[in-house]
């Protein structure tokens, strides 16, 4: 992979773009982020299941932004998975671009866990940035 994470405007949206490879280990694939480009190693280890519940999310988000699913329910049901479980990833894509990217560099505030997101986050970027830690 060479290619670095992007975040750009497209009018009103905020494009979040996340190079990735799947890898198959022991028969299950496997999200790989970046991390290994030249002048792009993370400080820290990258928090490999936050890093895949964003990934995840995108794609959730694209999927149904597509009209591929009509909805989060249709969704849920094609993967088999509760429909609580796909909504809780989706809240993933609201956070602020910055932080995005630190948690891809290795770099997310301490503490920083897919249980503590999951149990909310505001949606004002400013308001994020204070709860969650610089």
């Amino acid at each position: 992979m060479t290619a670095r994470p992007t975040v750009e405007r497209d009018g009103e949206s905020i494009v979040i773009r996340i190079p990735m490879a799947l890898k198959r280990r022991s028969g299950r694939r496997q999200i790989i982020v970046p991390g290994g480009l030249a002048g792009t190693t993370p400080a820290a280890p990258v928090n490999q299941p936050l890093a895949v519940a964003l990934a995840r999310a995108y794609h959730w988000q694209d999927l149904i932004e597509s009209g591929r699913y009509p909805s989060i329910s249709a969704l849920a049901r094609a993967l088999d998975v509760d429909r609580s479980y796909v909504g809780r990833t989706l809240r993933l894509t609201a956070l602020a671009p910055d932080i995005v990217e630190a948690v891809l560099a290795g770099k997310e505030p301490g503490g920083m866990s897919l249980e503590r997101l999951g149990m909310g986050v505001p949606v004002v970027w400013a308001e994020q940035r204070r709860c969650i830690g610089p």
